[in-house]
Protein backbone atom coordinates (compact mmCIF):
# COMPACT_ATOMS: atom_id res chain seq x y z
CA UNK A 1 0.00 0.00 0.00
CA UNK A 2 1.17 3.67 -1.04
CA UNK A 3 2.26 6.03 1.76
CA UNK A 4 -0.47 8.18 0.62
CA UNK A 5 -3.20 5.57 0.24
CA UNK A 6 -2.04 4.65 4.14
CA UNK A 7 -2.46 8.27 5.35
CA UNK A 8 -6.15 8.27 3.53
CA UNK A 9 -6.95 5.27 5.57
CA UNK A 10 -5.20 6.65 9.12
CA UNK A 11 -7.68 9.58 9.17
CA UNK A 12 -11.17 8.58 7.46
CA UNK A 13 -13.56 8.08 9.96
CA UNK A 14 -15.91 4.53 9.55
CA UNK A 15 -18.12 5.13 6.35
CA UNK A 16 -21.78 6.02 7.39
CA UNK A 17 -24.44 7.44 5.02
CA UNK A 18 -24.54 11.33 6.00
CA UNK A 19 -21.76 11.49 8.49
CA UNK A 20 -18.59 13.59 8.50
CA UNK A 21 -15.67 11.90 6.05
CA UNK A 22 -12.88 12.94 8.73
CA UNK A 23 -13.55 12.90 12.96
CA UNK A 24 -13.32 16.32 13.62
CA UNK A 25 -11.79 17.05 17.49
CA UNK A 26 -14.00 16.42 20.66
CA UNK A 27 -13.86 18.65 23.59
CA UNK A 28 -15.76 16.87 25.78
CA UNK A 29 -14.30 16.15 29.46
CA UNK A 30 -17.28 14.17 30.65
CA UNK A 31 -19.67 12.04 29.10
CA UNK A 32 -23.12 9.42 29.46
CA UNK A 33 -22.21 7.19 31.08
CA UNK A 34 -25.79 5.01 32.66
CA UNK A 35 -25.16 2.45 34.68
CA UNK A 36 -22.06 0.19 34.56
CA UNK A 37 -19.49 2.75 33.76
CA UNK A 38 -17.32 -0.16 32.05
CA UNK A 39 -20.19 -0.88 29.24
CA UNK A 40 -19.49 2.45 27.99
CA UNK A 41 -16.52 3.39 25.47
CA UNK A 42 -16.39 6.70 27.24
CA UNK A 43 -16.12 8.33 30.72
CA UNK A 44 -13.97 10.97 31.66
CA UNK A 45 -11.50 12.93 29.21
CA UNK A 46 -8.57 12.38 31.62
CA UNK A 47 -8.60 8.76 30.91
CA UNK A 48 -9.51 8.71 27.24
CA UNK A 49 -11.63 10.76 24.43
CA UNK A 50 -12.93 10.15 21.01
CA UNK A 51 -10.38 12.26 19.62
CA UNK A 52 -7.57 10.55 21.12
CA UNK A 53 -8.81 7.09 19.85
CA UNK A 54 -9.21 8.73 16.88
CA UNK A 55 -5.11 9.84 16.93
CA UNK A 56 -4.28 6.28 18.00
CA UNK A 57 -6.21 4.16 15.71
CA UNK A 58 -4.45 6.53 12.88
CA UNK A 59 -1.06 5.92 14.01
CA UNK A 60 -1.48 2.11 14.51
CA UNK A 61 -2.76 2.39 11.00
CA UNK A 62 0.64 3.96 9.73
CA UNK A 63 3.17 1.64 12.27
CA UNK A 64 1.25 -1.44 11.78
CA UNK A 65 0.34 -1.94 15.61
CA UNK A 66 -1.76 -0.84 18.17
CA UNK A 67 -0.41 2.31 19.87
CA UNK A 68 -0.91 4.30 22.70
CA UNK A 69 -0.44 8.32 22.75
CA UNK A 70 1.38 10.35 25.61
CA UNK A 71 1.76 14.01 27.06
CA UNK A 72 4.96 13.89 26.10
CA UNK A 73 7.98 12.28 24.56
CA UNK A 74 9.48 11.28 27.87
CA UNK A 75 6.36 10.07 29.41
CA UNK A 76 6.63 7.24 26.68
CA UNK A 77 10.17 6.75 26.99
CA UNK A 78 9.33 6.12 30.77
CA UNK A 79 6.39 3.48 30.30
CA UNK A 80 8.33 1.61 27.70
CA UNK A 81 11.63 1.51 30.33
CA UNK A 82 9.04 1.13 33.34
CA UNK A 83 7.48 -1.60 32.01
CA UNK A 84 9.96 -3.59 30.64
CA UNK A 85 13.11 -3.23 33.19
CA UNK A 86 13.13 -4.20 36.85
CA UNK A 87 16.43 -4.41 39.38
CA UNK A 88 19.05 -7.22 37.82
CA UNK A 89 18.42 -6.76 34.26
CA UNK A 90 20.57 -5.17 31.54
CA UNK A 91 19.71 -2.35 29.30
CA UNK A 92 21.86 -1.52 26.50
CA UNK A 93 21.43 2.22 25.21
CA UNK A 94 23.21 4.20 22.10
CA UNK A 95 25.83 6.24 23.46
CA UNK A 96 24.77 8.77 21.14
CA UNK A 97 21.48 8.64 21.70
CA UNK A 98 18.38 11.69 23.04
CA UNK A 99 19.96 13.11 26.07
CA UNK A 100 17.39 13.09 28.26
CA UNK A 101 16.56 9.64 27.79
CA UNK A 102 20.20 8.54 28.85
CA UNK A 103 19.99 10.93 32.14
CA UNK A 104 16.45 8.98 33.10
CA UNK A 105 18.14 5.34 32.46
CA UNK A 106 21.23 6.53 34.34
CA UNK A 107 19.89 8.80 37.30
CA UNK A 108 16.49 6.09 38.09
CA UNK A 109 17.10 2.86 36.57
CA UNK A 110 20.59 2.65 37.47
CA UNK A 111 19.89 3.71 40.64
CA UNK A 112 17.26 0.97 41.40
CA UNK A 113 19.68 -2.09 40.33
CA UNK A 114 19.52 -2.08 36.38
CA UNK A 115 22.73 -2.30 34.53
CA UNK A 116 23.46 0.27 32.08
CA UNK A 117 25.52 -0.79 28.59
CA UNK A 118 26.48 1.95 25.86
CA UNK A 119 27.30 1.13 22.59
CA UNK A 120 27.50 3.82 19.40
CA UNK A 121 25.10 3.21 16.72
CA UNK A 122 27.29 4.43 13.87
CA UNK A 123 28.87 0.88 12.36
CA UNK A 124 26.21 -1.58 13.97
CA UNK A 125 28.40 -0.61 17.20
CA UNK A 126 25.76 -2.22 20.00
CA UNK A 127 25.59 -5.39 18.41
CA UNK A 128 28.79 -6.85 19.97
CA UNK A 129 26.55 -5.60 23.55
CA UNK A 130 23.53 -6.98 23.20
CA UNK A 131 24.38 -10.42 24.89
CA UNK A 132 22.95 -10.81 28.50
CA UNK A 133 20.81 -7.75 27.46
CA UNK A 134 16.87 -7.32 29.00
CA UNK A 135 16.16 -4.53 26.55
CA UNK A 136 18.01 -3.12 23.44
CA UNK A 137 17.50 0.76 22.88
CA UNK A 138 17.82 2.04 19.55
CA UNK A 139 17.74 4.98 17.89
CA UNK A 140 18.43 5.89 14.01
CA UNK A 141 19.44 8.61 12.89
CA UNK A 142 20.12 9.51 16.42
CA UNK A 143 18.86 12.97 18.31
CA UNK A 144 20.95 15.38 17.63
CA UNK A 145 23.76 13.70 15.96
CA UNK A 146 22.09 11.92 12.61
CA UNK A 147 24.03 8.95 13.24
CA UNK A 148 22.54 5.77 11.76
CA UNK A 149 22.61 1.87 11.85
CA UNK A 150 21.01 -1.22 10.20
CA UNK A 151 17.92 -1.69 12.10
CA UNK A 152 17.31 -5.12 10.85
CA UNK A 153 20.50 -6.55 11.65
CA UNK A 154 20.61 -5.16 14.82
CA UNK A 155 17.65 -5.95 15.65
CA UNK A 156 18.10 -9.59 14.80
CA UNK A 157 21.38 -9.90 16.67
CA UNK A 158 19.44 -8.58 20.11
CA UNK A 159 16.46 -11.49 19.43
CA UNK A 160 18.74 -13.74 18.67
CA UNK A 161 19.73 -13.34 22.30
CA UNK A 162 16.54 -13.32 23.78
CA UNK A 163 16.21 -9.10 24.30
CA UNK A 164 13.49 -7.13 23.53
CA UNK A 165 14.05 -3.99 21.17
CA UNK A 166 12.88 -0.75 21.35
CA UNK A 167 13.73 1.86 18.87
CA UNK A 168 13.08 5.97 19.39
CA UNK A 169 11.60 6.25 15.82
CA UNK A 170 11.39 10.38 16.45
CA UNK A 171 13.37 11.66 13.28
CA UNK A 172 12.53 9.24 10.33
CA UNK A 173 8.77 9.25 11.85
CA UNK A 174 6.61 5.59 10.49
CA UNK A 175 6.19 7.21 7.08
CA UNK A 176 9.99 7.41 6.75
CA UNK A 177 10.89 3.92 8.56
CA UNK A 178 9.52 1.21 9.23
CA UNK A 179 10.86 -2.74 10.47
CA UNK A 180 9.00 -5.88 10.24
CA UNK A 181 10.91 -8.06 12.11
CA UNK A 182 7.84 -8.26 14.41
CA UNK A 183 8.78 -10.43 18.00
CA UNK A 184 9.43 -8.28 20.53
CA UNK A 185 9.61 -4.70 18.69
CA UNK A 186 8.36 -1.86 20.26
CA UNK A 187 8.75 1.56 18.79
CA UNK A 188 8.14 5.49 20.27
CA UNK A 189 7.84 8.43 17.71
CA UNK A 190 7.99 11.62 19.49
CA UNK A 191 5.95 13.70 16.45
CA UNK A 192 4.38 13.37 13.34
CA UNK A 193 4.22 16.90 12.45
CA UNK A 194 6.44 20.05 13.73
CA UNK A 195 8.23 19.17 16.72
CA UNK A 196 7.30 22.57 18.49
CA UNK A 197 3.95 22.24 17.57
CA UNK A 198 3.03 18.96 18.64
CA UNK A 199 4.63 17.60 21.57
CA UNK A 200 2.85 14.52 22.28
CA UNK A 201 4.51 10.77 21.50
CA UNK A 202 3.55 7.77 20.40
CA UNK A 203 4.27 3.68 21.22
CA UNK A 204 3.54 1.06 18.97
CA UNK A 205 4.14 -2.57 20.12
CA UNK A 206 4.20 -5.43 17.85
CA UNK A 207 4.22 -7.93 20.94
CA UNK A 208 1.39 -9.19 22.10
CA UNK A 209 0.55 -8.79 25.61
CA UNK A 210 2.84 -5.55 25.44
CA UNK A 211 0.56 -2.89 24.92
CA UNK A 212 -1.31 -2.81 28.52
CA UNK A 213 0.78 -0.87 30.85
Amino acid sequence: MEDATRLLRAVRAPTEQGAAFTQGPVFAGTYQAAGDPASAPFTYGRYHNPTWSAYENALAELEGAPSLVFASGMAAVTAVLATTLKPGDTVLMPSDSYYTARVLVDNYFGSIGVTVRRAPTANDGQIEHVKGARLVWLESPTNPGLDVCDLRKVIDAAHAQGALVAVDNTTPTPLGQQDRTGRGFQRCGRYQGNHRARRCRARACRRAGRRAL
